[in-house]
């Protein structure tokens, strides 16, 4: 007997992107076990990194998303990013066989780490890689296998042409970013076209990093030293018509309606393009601070800047991507500003898996940092 049950799927690429989506299923209990969701980006010259999990029937939304999502704050070792790993957990596959076809021939197998699996094959441009994912269900005697496949595009071109730095601006006044910036950047920057059909991702951060120390008691030489880091993952504002998108009809993560960072070539056709865009500098606040003993008047607490890690920066990234993956973060986004709109047309997320769902797309980029002056 059939049942009518909701499915959601989580599909979370490494660091960079989360989403979901409700889909009607119609089919028996054991069948959800055979969707295997496959999410992973081949990042030139980094290690390939595959996340699997099973579709999973679950009441609840468990990825929160709040004004400031692209905000990212790291406190030490410990990561703050408003993302719930509550579904993701309860869904990862552990006895999955993966492995990797580059370029027709050599095959990599993966292995587990903690949260996913990683091999030492690094992907460089133009790799073909296909992905095998085959996961084996003792109790249902299931075996199920996905499969995907990308091709990893060249390196992109971006130069930077200036910049300039503003102690005020109206893009965090109206975003409320003013306890996390306490100025803009403003940079111009030009993208060199390779001509075709390409696809890009822009991403800007803003970060900074100040090392502390704090004694307890100095007399006994306990003492702990920390570093702080704040960034402000793509926060960042332009006018420019490259990153309008006429369906991204509301606001969504501190950035306005009709904003996007993924853009496709079809302003430049193989031409230079010079663009500006406003990036806030992440603001940290520490004080100085140092206790006495009331009787001996020894110090017994002291808290005090040491140094720092690097000076304030902007990162600008660009990066070159897929035209799958290209297809699965436009859908993410229109997901994302249309999920509560009761008046809003059923939408998919867009999925290059075959027998399965999810991505895998690949990307190569080209980074320049920035540093306040």
């Amino acid at each position: 007997m059939k049942t009518k049950r909701t499915i959601l799927f989580a599909l979370c690429l490494l660091a960079f992107c989360a989403c979901e989506k409700e889909v009607e299923f119609d089919g028996p209990a054991e069948e959800v076990a055979e969707n295997i969701i496959i999410n992973a980006v081949a990042v030139e010259g980094d290690s390939l990194r595959v996340f699997v999990t099973l579709a999973h029937a679950i009441d609840n939304q468990t990825v929160k998303y709040i004004d400031y999502q692209h905000a990212m704050f790291m406190d030490g070792d410990f990561v703050r990013d408003f993302r719930d790993d509550t579904y993701y957990m309860s869904t990862r596959v552990y006895n999955a066989e993966v492995t990797a076809v580059v370029n027709d021939g050599q095959t990599y197998q993966l292995t587990q780490d903690a949260k996913s699996f990683v091999c030492g094959y690094k992907p460089m441009a133009n790799d073909h890689i296909v992905l095998h994912v085959k996961v084996s269900d003792g109790s249902l005697q299931i075996t199920t296998e996905a499969t995907a496949e990308t091709t990893v595009p060249a390196k992109p071109q971006i130069e930077v042409l200036k910049h300039e730095v503003l102690k005020d601006s109206s893009y965090y006044e109206v975003n409320q970013l003013k306890s996390y910036a306490d100025s803009i950047m403003r940079i111009t920057c030009r993208i060199v076209d390779a001509g075709g059909n390409q696809y890009y991702r822009l991403r800007i951060r803003g970060e900074r990093v100040l090392h502390t120390e704090t004694w307890y008691n100095p007399i006994y030489g306990r003492a702990n030293e920390y570093k702080d880091y704040i960034q402000l993952q793509d926060v960042f504002f332009s006018t420019d018509p490259l990153f309008v998108d006429a369906r991204l009809n509301n606001n969504f993560g501190g950035w306005p309606a009709y904003f996007s960072n993924v853009f496709d070539n079809s302003l430049m056709q193989g031409k230079d393009y010079t663009f500006t865009l406003d990036s806030p500098k992440p603001n940290l606040h520490f004080t100085p601070y140092r206790a006495r003993d009331q009787r001996s008047g020894e110090i017994i607490y002291e808290s005090k800047i040491i140094g720092a890690e690097f000076e304030p920066r902007v990162m600008v990234e660009l990066q070159a991507i897929t035209p799958d993956f290209y297809r699965y973060l436009k859908s993410a986004e229109l997901y994302r500003v249309t999920q509560n709109d009761a008046f809003s047309e059923p939408l998919q997320i867009y999925s290059n898996v075959t027998q399965g769902w999810g991505i895998f797309g690949s990307m190569s980029s080209q980074r320049i940092f920035i540093s306040y002056d």
